[in-house]
């Protein structure tokens, strides 16, 4: 990875704790500092008052939100994070309302390691392209 990643919050919402430790572990391995959160409500607070890089959520997280609510909600509150969904999910009704919401990339679980890091990457390099 590069240097420039080491100084880059990621923030990773999944309420399946494992599934959340891994990733969290993978992203923190390759250097990216990672605010990991099992449940909604703690990821929105925090982003209140923190700004992170890339928001990397999954879509079904077991309460009354999903992922794209979370996202909604992250951008009425002006974060200006890109954001990647993780889900099983099909549904032409979500993948719509993800474009609307303008994700940066709708990826189908199982994801693999390598292409959740290559993801990662080009949603940061999307991002420093954003704010050039």
């Amino acid at each position: 990875m590069a240097e420039a990643s080491k100084q880059v919050d990621i923030l990773v919402l999944d309420d399946d704790v494992d599934l959340l430790s891994s990733v969290a572990d993978l992203l923190a391995d390759c250097g990216y500092r990672v605010k990991a959160f099992a449940d909604a409500d703690s990821a929105i607070d925090f982003a209140m008052g923190q700004s992170f890089a890339v928001g990397l959520f999954d879509y079904r997280l077991g309460s009354l939100k999903n992922g794209l609510d979370v996202v909604e909600k992250m951008q009425a509150l002006g974060c200006e994070s890109v954001y990647v969904m993780i889900t099983a999910d099909v549904e032409q009704a979500t993948q719509m309302r993800a474009i609307h919401l303008k994700l940066f990339e709708f990826m189908r679980k199982p994801v693999q390691p390598d292409k959740l890091l290559e993801t990662v990457q080009r949603a940061l390099d999307h991002a420093h392209r954003a704010a050039a």
